[in-house]
This record gives C-alpha cells, structure tokens and sequence, in this order.
C-alpha cells in the first residue's frame, strides 16, 4: 500500500474531528466493510461527507437521474472520507451549479475554453450506447455500464459545442482492471496472460465477449478501430493490452467515440484524468506496458491513431487562480490543496 493511502486516511480522520463541516454525531468512527475506522463517518451521517454547501442539492440531483453512489446505502454517498467519487462531487459539483466559476477553473484542463455550459455527473452517453458497448440494460449510472465521472460540455472557438470526460482520481494506485480478468467466474485468466492480440478471437479468448448472454456479453473489440485504438501498436507481447491499467481508458474512449458520431452530444469529445500531484503511483504503468512509453498516459496514447490524446491535469493547476471563498478553503483544508 503506497504511502498516499496511510498518510490520507490520518489526515482525513484529523479533519473529520476538527473541521465545523461535521456534527458532533459524524465524528465518531464508521463502519465500512466489516470493520470500524476513524476516517470512516457513521452511515446515518454519509450525506455530511459532502460539501456543505452543496448536500440537498447533489443528493437530490443523484436521486433525480438515477445515480448509484459508490459503497453507499439509502441514496447517500460512500462513508469513507477517501472516497473518489465524494471528492468529485465537492470539487466539481458546486461548479456546476456556478458556471462563470466552472469557465474560470477549468480553463487549465480545456484548451481554448470559451464558457462551461454544462457539468453532468456518471455520465453513460446516449440511450443506444448501452446495446453499442454490449452492456447490461439494467444497469444504472454509476453502476454495471461505463460511467465517466463526470462531463463537461464547453464552447470552444467557432461556438461549437465540445465534449470532455473526466476521470477523476484521488488515491487510487492505478486507472482500473478489467473485471473480466480479476473475475472468479473466470476460469482460463491464463489466456488473458498469453494470449496474441494480433490473432485474437474475442468470442472465445476474451471473457467478457465469450459470455453470450445480455448481462456479460461486451461489444469493446469490434469498436476498437472506430474509436482510434489500435491493438497493433501493442506489438508482439503476450497478453491482453486491456486487462490491466488501459481497461477504463479503453471504455472511455469507446464512449467518446460513440458521442462524437451521436450528432446531438457534441462536435469533438476528448478524455482528460484530473488527479492529485501526491499521487504519484496513478501514472506507474504496469511492466508489460513498458514499451509503450514511461508512464501510463504516455503508453495509452502510444496505442492511438485518430482519437485525441488524454491529458492529466493536476487539481493543483486548476486551483492555481482560483478565487478564497468558502468552497476553496473545504477543498484546500480536506484534500491539502
């Protein structure tokens, strides 16, 4: 476990008994998992885990679209202090609710910005992305379909409408695996080590395509070309490029590739990660990505042809100008930023 876990849990837990944004009723120690942790809130108190600022508004904008909270129970979010997705709402959300503040902070992460218009949260994409990706129908925003933490609709020059995903991360160590490959149910994941992209069959060599059923089979390989991923830059290495740290990029992308040709969503759509600069681990790529490039960004966009490059862009950055109110000191306070 790398340092950033143990050090943020005690300085989460630090904040929780002292920060006036908690009760005296959150600031006893929580049940998360089976166990009792100081950086953990009671669940009866989960909502104070958000801004204050923005509670009624972003549980009732949650419970209004549909949207699962990660680890959380009876429409409130997660518990845990660290939660990921908690810290994108606190950031993000009270920008959406202030777009000249939204055009001002992110003016950093989009190039050419001209006006926020729109910020919506585990966003999954047209009605037709769900059959388009192969996903289960019944799954939910935030929950067994492609979510994107959050998308930002813009104006760029010539007042047309772009697209950008973010894929916000706090302290998670890497971008995600592929749930096929960690799966139990999965009873040849040697194949998911050996295997040659270059010959793949992916109705038999891929988990998630073999299982011919609505509610496992995935559309992910068909897609690949159209959205500009090319598997044969991966090269000769055994092994499934996307069964480790590409995996939730290579979802992304196909989302962002589907939007694009969905004239209705946007005239260009881009992927961005906004992540913390202490997180050093988020970018270590995993060593059969190697040659691809130095860290895991630079080895993803090695694997692109047409689609547009991802960026990181640090949290610190997007703060840099940003006005001290009351949002700025929370986010400031809470995440040392």
């Amino acid at each position: 476990m790398g340092w950033l876990l143990g050090a943020e849990n005690l300085r989460q837990a630090e904040f929780k008994a002292a920060s006036p944004h908690f009760s005296e009723a959150a600031r006893a120690e929580g049940f998360y998992k089976g166990k009792w942790y100081p950086f953990c809130l009671p669940q009866e108190r989960a909502e104070e885990n958000l801004f204050r600022e923005i509670r009624t508004a972003a549980l009732d904008y949650c419970k209004r679209e549909g949207i699962t909270w990660h680890d959380g129970q009876d429409d409130k979010p997660s518990n845990h202090l660290r939660s990921s997705q908690v810290c994108c709402f606190n950031f993000l959300f009270p920008l959406r609710e202030d777009l000249d503040k939204a055009t001002l902070i992110l003016s950093k992460a989009l190039p050419s910005l001209r006006r926020v218009e729109s910020i919506e949260f585990e966003y999954t994409g047209p009605e037709s992305a769900t059959e388009w990706l192969g996903e289960p129908p019944g799954g939910k925003r935030g929950q067994n379909r492609t979510s994107i933490d959050a998308a930002v609709w813009w104006k760029g020059p010539g007042n047309k409408t772009r697209l950008t995903f973010v894929e916000w991360k706090y302290t998670e160590q890497a971008f995600g695996d592929c749930g096929g490959y960690r799966s139990d149910g999965n009873d040849q994941r040697g194949r998911c080590d050996t295997l040659k992209v270059q010959d793949i069959r992916p109705e038999v060599d891929c988990y998630l395509e073999s299982k011919r059923d609505a509610q496992t089979s995935r559309h992910y390989w068909e897609h690949l070309v159209e959205a500009g991923i090319s598997v044969e830059r991966f090269g000769d290495r055994p092994g499934c490029p996307f069964r480790g740290a590409f995996y939730q990029l290579m979802r992304q992308y196909l989302l962002a590739a589907h939007c694009k040709a969905s004239a209705s969503e946007a005239d260009n759509v881009d992927v961005i990660s906004i992540g913390f600069q202490g997180n050093q681990d988020l970018l270590r790529r995993p060593e059969y990505l190697a040659h691809l490039g130095e860290d895991v960004v630079l080895a993803w966009n090695s694997m692109l042809t047409t689609a547009p490059p991802l960026r990181h862009v640090l949290v610190e950055a997007l703060l840099a100008d940003a006005p001290n109110d009351d949002w700025r000191e929370y986010i400031r306070e809470r995440y040392r930023v």
